[in-house]
């Protein structure tokens, strides 16, 4: 991050008077929110930036390191005493007071943006390490809870690249985070769709080369058949070939053992009656899952369009997550999809069976939503008593909507805690106590 726009950044956060909030949303991304401004601190080591945005940028993960719970002990709610650079380095200095009631705090957020040595680290008032976002130990400079900071040395003979803001450094920090959008957004949108296509592909021929109800039957049959005929032939001898049975009509019938493992005419007999009642078994489940199989491949058709129309990464990353990994096998058991919203869980019914089992898996506290007057999924956010964001509310509302069918068109969404929610018949329910969130597509 330039020096010169830094300064600028330091003038701005000293016109502020509390940090209303902080927090990770992101491996490498700081939330922060002073007054009712929100700013957004990127400290990647070769990208590290200040921007803003305001639509809707929020993370999938909760993150609760031992940095994360410092930040909120220590800068969330506290009071802005100043904000100034570290010289000619690239280090902003928040200074924070906070108030409780047995004790003062005073802190430094000190926020670096120098390239190999990119952190953020939690000071009290002696300079002495309370957390930091990543731990140092070179000997060049360490950095670790309980020792003083060596503070980097000063740049010698440096002179300020000068940039042309414009005159608003507030306008400047959202056309910053349209640079960054437009250099790494099509490229994680190409990657992600492509993953999303794999796995669609996957099931698509899964679908195609699902049995048909007659060919289960008819297999089931000749299984059925088999073991019969066996069981009227006890004697035949198992070593001597080829094996011949009598059928009940007389007639002479050679017995193929490649589809068997069995060796003698009792354990035959078994295996026989054991694979005709599997495939009868899955006769009746075929249609259940081709529609299963079919669901899944709409909803990720959907989740292909939601990541075409995404905005910012980090709606991408909330539709599809890296690192969670789903350890049921069986595609076509029947599993409504989660999500994590700043770590908070939320589950989509993709038909109506899912929708049922959603609505009774759901707790009387959690949050429930559907759009009004439109057959579509059901969704609940798994948060029991706790309180819920606006943000992320929000950000379920936008993803329930991205699922309909309809394509565009103005949608209300309807939320209220599930204790309010009957089910009538199905996945048809009536609710009350609910407020309604507007959302266009």
């Amino acid at each position: 991050m330039n020096l010169y726009i830094l300064k600028q950044v330091s003038h701005l956060f000293k016109s502020h008077k509390k940090v209303n909030y902080i927090g990770r949303i992101d491996d490498n991304l700081i939330k922060l929110c002073l007054d009712n401004q929100i700013f957004f601190i990127s400290l990647e080591k070769s990208k590290s930036i200040i921007f803003c945005f305001d639509d809707g940028f929020v993370g999938s993960k909760n993150y609760k390191a031992p940095f994360d719970f410092a930040l909120q002990k220590y800068c969330l709610k506290a009071n802005i005493l100043d904000c100034n650079i570290d010289g000619n380095n690239r280090i902003l200095l928040l200074k924070l007071y906070k108030r409780l009631d047995y004790k003062e705090i005073f802190c430094t957020l000190q926020l670096e943006f120098t390239g190999k040595y990119t952190n953020a680290i939690i000071l009290d008032s002696n300079d002495i390490i309370l957390e930091s976002l990543r731990k140092v130990s070179q000997n060049i400079r360490i950095v670790k809870n309980g020792i003083k900071l060596a503070q980097l040395p000063q740049q010698e003979n440096f002179t300020t690249k000068e940039i042309d803001f414009g005159g608003d450094i507030l306008k400047y920090l959202y056309s910053s985070y349209k640079k960054i959008l437009n250099e790494n957004l099509e490229s994680h949108k190409i990657h992600t769709i492509s993953s999303l296509k794999s796995k669609r592909d996957k099931l698509t021929n899964l679908l195609n080369n699902l049995p048909s109800k007659d060919e289960l039957l008819n297999r089931s049959k000749y299984y059925s058949n088999i073991g019969n005929i066996v069981q009227n032939n006890m004697s035949i001898d198992f070593n001597k070939k080829p094996i011949l049975m009598r059928d009940y009509d007389g007639s002479e019938i050679v017995l193929n053992l490649d589809d068997f493992t069995s060796r003698s005419a009792s354990s035959l007999i078994n295996e026989c009656f054991a694979k005709s009642k599997k495939l009868n078994l899955k006769s009746k489940n075929i249609a259940l899952q081709e529609e299963n199989l079919r669901n899944n491949i709409e909803f990720l058709d959907s989740k292909i369009e939601f990541v075409r129309n995404a905005k910012n990464i980090s709606d991408i990353k909330i539709i599809n997550p890296k690192n969670i990994q789903n350890h049921n096998n069986n595609v076509t058991k029947l599993q409504y999809e989660s999500f994590f919203i700043e770590g908070i869980k939320i589950s989509i019914g993709k038909n109506k069976s899912q929708n049922i089992a959603l609505l009774k898996d759901a707790r009387a506290n959690d949050m429930w939503m559907h759009i009004r007057d439109i057959p579509s999924s059901h969704l609940i956010i798994h948060c029991s008593k706790n309180h819920i964001r606006e943000e992320t509310i929000n950000k379920a509302c936008e993803i329930l909507v991205s699922f309909c069918p309809i394509k565009t068109g103005t949608f209300y969404v309807d939320c209220t805690r599930r204790r309010f929610v009957k089910i009538k018949e199905g996945s048809n329910v009536v609710y009350s106590n609910h407020f309604t969130i507007t959302i266009k597509k």
